[in-house]
């Protein structure tokens, strides 16, 4: 409604927006953040919802208490927007088929290519299936690319993460 915030700009950049001292981004967003702050914000999240490389909307999340999100948060936030920006196609999808897919059937599809990634890259990396997925998610994040993605490139064998970090 104010035509600024953590919410466009992470809808107009397609990346993530962590602002987690909102009082300190009055400069950033002059008619949001004090207005966001005088209703008890601390701090404010927006992750795009995404289609390949096109944003479809935002997840945002908020806190009363100013304080960042850690890594673990943030990635868990980043697979909720993209399994909400799948969950919001799905509904839009026109398919020949009676029923649609439900939410469970999605959400098994997503997790599934997540998890067989995961195991891949515990396989590879010679490491445990939570170290894995942290590589997962932070390649993820790093490339600014839904984790669905990354975990469809590794495998279909067009992407492997290499030990030292360096990924090819």
């Amino acid at each position: 409604m104010l035509g600024e915030g953590p919410g466009l700009e992470s809808f107009g950049t397609g990346a993530p927006v962590l602002a987690s001292e909102l009082v300190a981004a009055c400069g950033r967003w002059p008619a949001f953040a004090p207005a966001a702050v005088e209703l008890g914000v601390g701090s404010v999240f927006a992750f795009p919802l995404r289609f390949d490389a096109v944003a479809i909307g935002t997840l945002e999340a908020y806190r009363h208490v100013p304080r960042p999100l850690t890594a673990e948060q943030t990635g868990d936030a980043l697979v909720l927007a993209d399994t909400a920006a799948l969950l919001l196609l799905e509904s839009h999808r026109k398919e020949e088929r009676a029923a649609p897919r439900s939410a469970a059937e999605l959400a098994q599809d997503y997790h599934t290519e997540v998890y067989q990634a995961t195991g891949m890259l515990s396989v590879q990396l010679q490491t445990s299936l939570r170290d894995a997925l942290a590589r997962l998610r932070g390649h993820a994040f790093a490339n600014d690319l839904p984790i669905s993605t990354v975990a469809r490139e590794i495998l279909a064998g067009r992407l492997r993460l290499d030990e030292g970090g360096a990924d090819a």
